[in-house]
Parts: C-alpha cells; structure tokens; sequence
C-alpha cells in the first residue's frame, strides 16, 4: 500500500517537528518519572491504569508525526511561467457569485484553517480551484451552488 504524502509548506513542517521534539521530550520525562504500582490492595491500581494510556497515546502521537515527517513533501513555487495558474500554495483571490472578494491559500489538508483563509485541496473549494487562470470561473456546489471567479494568483513561498 502507497504511503500518503503530506503536503506541506517550510513553516508547516517545521512546526510539525517542533511538536514532534516536544513529544520525544515529553516521552522521556514520562519515563523517568515515577510509575504508579501495578496493584492498590487486590484490584489494579487506576492511577497505573491512567499512566499506561497516556503512555499509550503518546507513543501513538509520536508514530503519527514520525509518518508525517517522513512522508512530508514541501510545497513550492511553481517556474515562473506557470504562476498565473492556481498550484498547491498559491494564493488566490476570488469573487464570489460575482460580489464579495475573498482570498484563499491552498494548502495541504495537515495545515487547513479556513478561519485564516487557508483551504485544503481536498476541500470541494480548493479541488475546483486548482489548474484555474485569472479570469477563470468555476461553479462549486457545497452545499449550495456558488460561482468563484478567479481574480488574482500569487506565491508566497
């Protein structure tokens, strides 16, 4: 089975690693703590219990960002003469159904936060926007039928 890629920009991924150290850190000073006895009076000790899932997720975190890190694939700028066409990072600005400007980020699904304009390329949005070209008009239903013109693409990278 093909391992997923995870698309991601410079900053992305070094916060994805900077996460991933304080884990590791956190992982070793679990160890080095004290572990609750196995067993409180005839019944398995609760507190042990608790300390056995925490370790128990963490080491699941850790594995995930371990995938992540390891499968990560930088986004970058595309050559200059295709950056008037919607990419994975570019920056885009849209009217909406002919009215409202609005500028969104494609990005990877890891660093999606519409609240801040960034949209994933999995997302009905960001599918319908990429190969697109300033001009480009694109009806995207989701859950209601809405025209996005394509004003302006930028890179920031």
């Amino acid at each position: 089975m093909p391992e997923t890629k995870f698309h991601l920009t410079k900053q992305g991924l070094k916060r994805i690693k900077e996460e991933y150290e304080r884990l590791l850190g956190f992982r070793d000073m679990k160890a080095k703590s004290e572990v609750p006895s196995i067993w409180h009076s005839e019944d398995v000790n609760p507190e042990y219990l608790a300390y056995q899932e925490d370790l128990t997720l963490l080491e699941a975190r850790i594995v995930e960002y371990e995938s992540i890190i390891k499968n990560a694939e930088l986004i970058t700028t595309p050559p200059k003469g295709k950056r008037n066409i919607v990419f994975l990072g570019a920056r885009v600005t849209v009217a909406v159904d002919n009215g409202p400007i609005d500028e969104y980020e494609i990005v990877g699904t890891l660093e999606a936060n519409p609240s801040l304009g960034k949209i994933s390329i999995e997302s009905p949005v960001g599918r319908a926007l990429l190969g697109l070209k300033v001009g480009d008009e694109i009806a995207v239903s989701s859950p209601k039928k809405t025209i996005f013109c394509v004003k302006k693409v930028r890179y920031t990278l």
